[in-house]
């Protein structure tokens, strides 16, 4: 969900990383057998192998180690000594993350004199040890420094925080990242003259002096408390940060997008502007307009109900990269369709994902995109689309992705001009057939076309017959090909769709199947609705009977759940309007009678921190996260940030762990594509006060905990 930069030194450590896993999985060599790392020629990963010292390592690494990852460890003190077994290597690139660590010898780095990137993150060393630390490393060549989560640091950071590290010329990447700082200055780090790439994300910052940070190029302020942008300008209105490129202010509480119209001639170099999670609930036009190099930009995500975007609103001659989707139900009033992309030129990549676009119809997206004549890539997931928007008017279109959607058909006059297109994504929507005049003849025999239709609803029958054998002749071209599958008929459903070629030949050849075909359809939609009025009338009853016969007579143990290690068994999302529900009925059955511990946000939520950081916090401390739905719930910002909290834990494979209840009938209005999502992919269960009906709900909402 967070969006976070990837400084020069974290991918330095990702890049190591890799050269490990790769060298392992390619090659059986370990260049240091007798101890628990894996080595390469330049690169030792003793990472997770329990080591509190470095004894084992004496004299048993390559002499050529120059990167070396220690993370995971328990080093907890690290005496003066403790590097003096691999004093002889040349150490450039040390990584002693996540090891526990309580005190570090302002000392022990003298005997790793070569250190060009330090990682420190994740320990619990305080600020005052760090301090002492850093002054013992301001002769060395240090190029990237991560000092992340430090302990007990001041929440307004002094101004000579840094001073002894001010003789060091080389160093570039700083990170600062959980120091719950409040307020910084840039004359803090105004000394450091080659610095260039500045992390002071998942902080408490309200205010923020820009001033010193001249030639900063990268800056991260992602999870922090700013109300607004800081100060870009100085008194006489020039830039204070000349060479900034690069910002991160994703997840704050910004809601003024004029507030980089009025300031965006301060940021003269700025390329790319991450704005996610943030309160803007109006984008304004030429908001961003001022900012002249400005190239990449993000939006998703906005934490408000409604997002209007007014005419213009992206205006800019050098934005090549906009990416603004967001989870709400778009409206022709509130979305400007028709202008804000009017004066955007430049502009090739385009991403409105989790748009619910319900309202909008093929005209609406043709005069949307009409202005965007060079656009390269389109991004369209999840937007409740039930059609193919028409892209013939965008010649330069190389790829198309329409993954999630509700699209039942495709045809070829949708890409009429489109020569260039090679990527088409279309899984997960409804298509039950592709033909060959589904798509021009130039698509088809595009050499680097990639197609993907995996996980839609295939009818295996004679009109999908062509595209069964293309697929199969060009199956470079088709991404996930074996999860290309049959849904009907009944007989072949879940199948490879290529397994019954030869069946369907000799069925298409052979049989009449339109009088089979009507007569079959009309039997099914006389037993579907003779059926469907009998289980509605008597659904509650039905369930009930059925639950007692299938969990009734279960015999033997029950698997006790291990609570060990959450502080809650369940995460409760609900708006204060149901709290009588939440109270008389939830929590006395769960609590009271089941002996379950529940996290509700009026109970059990901190007094201090930010309200984002408390769900996440608390979620995180619970085995299952229960939503209790209502029209309430769905007008409520924060228990719609829950809902997307959900979908993320959805998407990671957690869907055992999330139940939705209905408390009453949700208004079509509120249907947004994360709950859409959640009720298609998780468990749910109706409130009812029906008797049998109301034993059933109980009864699975007890089996779900026990899980």
């Amino acid at each position: 969900m967070m969006v976070m930069a990837l400084n020069n030194a974290n991918a330095s450590w990702i890049l190591a990383v890799i050269v490990v896993v790769f060298h392992t999985k390619c090659s059986s060599v370990n260049l240091c057998p007798n101890t628990p790392c894996l080595c390469t020629n330049t690169t030792t990963d003793c990472s997770d192998r329990n080591l509190e010292s470095l004894h084992r390592l004496e004299n048993q690494l390559p002499i050529t180690t120059t990167n070396l990852i220690l993370s995971g460890n328990t080093f907890m003190n690290i005496r003066t000594a403790f590097f003096k077994p691999i004093e002889s290597l040349k150490i450039e690139r040390l990584s002693l993350s996540r090891c526990q660590v309580k005190y570090i010898s302002p000392e022990a780095f003298l005997s790793v004199q070569n250190i060009r990137q330090l990682d420190l993150s994740k320990n619990n060393i305080s600020y005052k040890n760090t301090r002492l630390v850093l002054e013992k490393l301001n002769s060395s060549c240090i190029e990237a420094l991560n000092i992340s989560d430090v302990k007990q640091a001041p929440s307004t950071l002094p101004v000579n925080a840094f001073e002894s590290l001010e003789r060091n010329s080389s160093l570039n990447s700083l990170q600062l990242q959980n120091w719950n700082l409040v307020n910084v200055s840039g004359f803090s780090f105004q000394n450091l003259n080659n610095l260039r790439t500045l992390d002071l994300s998942n902080n408490k910052i309200l205010a923020m002096n820009m001033e010193g940070l001249h030639n900063i190029s990268r800056l991260n302020l992602t999870l922090n408390e700013l109300s607004g942008i800081p100060n870009m300008c100085d008194a006489k209105n020039k830039s204070l940060v000349p060479r900034l490129k690069k910002m991160w202010l994703a997840i704050n509480h910004i809601s003024d997008s004029l507030e980089f119209y009025r300031q965006g001639h301060c940021l003269p170099e700025l390329k790319y502007l991450n704005l996610s999670f943030n309160a803007i609930s109006i984008i304004k036009s030429n908001a961003f307009s001022t900012i002249r190099s400005l190239e990449k930009l993000r939006l998703e995500n906005m934490l408000t109900y409604d997002l209007l975007i007014e005419e213009e609103a992206f205006r800019s001659m050098s934005l090549t990269a906009l990416f603004f989707g967001s989870p709400k139900r778009v409206t022709k009033e509130l979305l400007r369709y028709e202008t804000i992309f009017k004066n955007c030129p430049n502009l090739r990549t385009l991403d409105m994902s989790n748009f619910d676009f319900s309202n909008f119809d093929k005209e609406d997206f043709y005069r949307m995109l009409l202005p965007l004549q060079d656009l390269r890539e389109l991004m369209l997931r999840h937007c409740s689309l039930n059609f193919a928007p028409f892209i013939s008017h965008l010649p330069h279109l190389k790829s198309l992705n329409l993954n999630g959607n509700f699209i039942r058909h495709i045809h070829q006059d949708l890409f009429e001009n489109n020569s260039v297109i090679s990527e088409i994504i279309l899984r997960k929507n409804q298509l039950t057939s592709l033909r060959e005049e589904s798509f021009t003849d130039e698509i088809w025999n595009n050499p680097n076309l990639s197609i993907d239709v995996s996980f839609n609803p295939f009818a295996c029958d004679c009109d999908l017959e062509w595209f069964i054998k293309w697929s199969k002749r060009n199956r470079k071209h088709v991404q996930k090909y074996k999860d290309n599958q049959c849904d009907s008929p009944k007989e072949w459903k879940s199948r490879f769709i290529g397994d019954n070629l030869h069946s369907l030949e000799m069925k298409c050849h052979v049989l009449n199947r339109t009088i089979v075909i009507g007569a079959t359809i009309g039997s099914f939609v006389f037993v579907f609705l003779f059926i469907f009025v009998l289980i509605r009338k008597f659904r509650w009853d039905i369930l009930y009977y059925i639950h007692n016969c299938t969990h009734g007579r279960r015999r033997g143990y029950q698997r006790l759940v291990d609570r060990g290690t959450k502080e809650y068994d369940g995460f409760v999302a609900y708006n204060t309007h149901d709290r009588k529900w939440i109270m008389s009925e939830l929590v006395d059955i769960l609590e009271k009678k089941e002996n379950y511990k529940l996290c509700l946000h009026e109970r059990n939520f901190l007094p201090i921190g930010s309200h984002v950081d408390n769900i996440f916090d608390n979620i995180e401390s619970s085995r299952k996260l229960i939503l209790v739905l209502s029209n309430n719930f769905m007008e409520d910002q924060w228990c719609q940030f829950e809902t997307i909290i959900a979908n993320h834990q959805l998407a990671d494979g957690n869907k055992d762990n999330i139940l939705l209840i209905l408390l009453n009938d949700i208004d079509s209005k509120h249907f947004t594509i994360a709950l859409k999502t959640l009720l298609k992919e998780a468990e749910s269960v109706e409130w009812t006060t029906n008797a049998n009906g109301n034993k059933l709900f109980w009864k699975r909402l007890v089996l779900f905990m026990r899980k």
